[in-house]
């Protein structure tokens, strides 16, 4: 067994010291791992797509394959040639069933921008280091407007090299679009929240990867030493950093001269800080996971946690993926889930798509199908569990219908009715107040134009006992002072 073992070391370390694969990058799984030697890798930069336990799946060129087999590492090459397996994937590819390029993307939103001009607009939202659009499509009943309204963001490609994070944010607006019509939970969706995506957030990198069929990853910023390219999902300013990231720009994880001090990734900053969403889904490959903040570190505490892995866990009966916080798969630093809910407070998810980087063009229908239903999840939660974040904007909840009061009043409850932090208890509290008093207005005035329905409709949500009691109180306190505003036999029905 030794000899055998032996012989294989020796023939990996053989194959990839030659001069022909030095710089050729492969795809191993390094084993007889533990999680510290992970983390460290990951601080120490290298490319680390997938961790199990005691092995992680990264990109390695082969001096680097030969270091870790002569530290005794077992090393099994997945992917001998990354570039040549890009060129490959591509020959997958028919009229019918293709990734989106940069081009054919921008050509199916100016599409839909046409055949669906009274639900959707596109904006550049900002340029590319190389001069390309940053493009964002905006959907709800009223595009034109900003309107008060809970709002969420999905998002493709920050990586070049993934192109399946592209196709999913592009197959959820294109069942928005034309379901809107016929599909009554589509159109309420549409109708109550406003729905930006940005599929391709690093249309330079992506473009590159294509054209020049490399498994390329960064943006394409020349930095001004002979290499090339920004780790675009390193460079966010929230807790930036050197862990989980590096200061070579020969590294895939390269992480900038500072913070944001890329096009791309300050255009994210600033789009979001204009829209104040409160929940997005930043799509990447792979490993099939759900990934929530905080990722820059072991154990950070997150004041919201209760909210992030009860949507994790709902999101994954749809596609099956495995929730976790970031830092589980190993801490890294300057992502955007990070800035995104530590600083404006949105609900940020991360979903590692797929098995490997690119599946076969024929699989793009399946991995659409498992994660468009979560898509929707998320557009629907941002108006529940988003308005309980410390930014849940009140215009919003005075904004909201009777239907998405009790929504939110639902989940609330359901949520939080057991929680023994006191923290989040208060705070969920708050903002089940402010609901409730939203829907009690509602029954008031519903009432005051001779219905019960809105009436009809509290009560049977056993989760809204708030809302019939402010209810209650307000009809009461009509009738007292302004007789004659309510019918008697609606006062009847809450004297009950």
């Amino acid at each position: 067994m030794r000899r055998k073992v032996f012989s294989i070391v020796c023939g990996i370390s053989l194959f990839f010291a030659s001069a022909a694969m030095a710089n050729t990058k492969s795809l191993v799984r390094v084993s007889n791992l533990k999680p510290s030697q992970i983390s460290q890798l990951a601080a120490e930069g290298y490319d680390i797509p997938s961790v199990g336990r005691g092995y992680a799946e990264m990109v390695l060129e082969g001096p680097q394959i030969s270091a870790f087999v002569k530290k005794g590492h077992t090393v099994k090459v997945l992917v001998r040639d990354l570039d040549e397996y890009v060129k490959n994937v591509k020959k997958t590819q028919t009229k019918n069933n293709a990734y989106y390029t940069y081009d054919t993307m921008v050509k199916r939103l100016n599409e839909w921008k046409e055949k669906f001009a009274g639900i959707c607009r596109l904006e550049s939202i900002g340029k590319s280091h190389e001069g390309r659009d940053i493009w964002a499509l905006k959907i709800s009943d009223n595009p034109e407007i900003n309107e008060p309204e809970p709002a969420a963001l999905l998002m493709g490609a920050h990586h070049a090299r993934e192109w399946p994070s592209v196709e999913v944010p592009m197959a959820t607006a294109r069942q928005l679009l034309e379901e809107y019509e016929g599909n009554e939970e589509i159109k309420r969706l549409v109708d109550n929240r406003e729905i930006w995506i940005v599929p391709m957030v690093n249309p330079d990198g992506v473009t590159y990867s294509m054209e020049k069929s490399r498994m390329w990853r960064k943006n394409r910023r020349n930095n001004g030493n002979g290499t090339y390219g920004v780790d675009l999902n390193r460079n966010y300013g929230y807790q930036w950093g050197n862990v989980g990231a590096s200061n070579s720009g020969s590294s895939d994880t390269y992480h900038g001269t500072g913070p944001f001090s890329e096009p791309e990734s300050s255009t994210m900053r600033d789009f979001c800080i204009r829209e104040k969403f409160q929940a997005s889904i930043s799509f990447h490959t792979y490993s099939e996971l759900i990934l929530y903040p905080f990722g820059y570190g072991y154990n950070i505490p997150n004041p919201d946690s209760k909210i992030f892995v009860k949507m994790a866990s709902e999101m994954a009966k749809f596609n099956g993926y495995d929730p976790k916080n970031s830092a589980e798969l190993y801490p890294a630093m300057g992502d955007s889930d990070d800035y995104f809910y530590g600083e404006l407070k949105m609900l940020s998810f991360t979903f590692e798509l797929c098995t490997t980087f690119i599946p076969n063009a024929s699989q793009i229908a399946t991995f659409n199908g498992l994660n468009v239903p979560a898509c929707l999840y998320l557009i629907d939660k941002a108006g529940t569990y988003g308005l309980v974040n410390p930014d849940g904007r009140e215009e919003i909840v005075n904004a909201l219908d009777l239907p998405g009061s009790l929504r939110a009043i639902a989940d609330i409850v359901n949520l939080f009715g057991n929680e023994n932090n006191i923290g989040m208890r208060n705070e969920a509290l708050k903002q089940l107040e402010k609901v409730s008093q939203r829907a009690a207005s509602l029954v008031v005035e519903d009432m005051k134009n001779g219905n019960s329905a809105a009436l009809e409709a509290v009560k049977n949500v056993p989760q809204a006992s708030l809302a019939m009691s402010f209810a209650r109180n307000r009809v009461l306190f009509e009738d007292a002072h302004r007789s004659g505003s309510i019918r008697p036999e609606l006062v009847q029905m809450l004297k009950k």
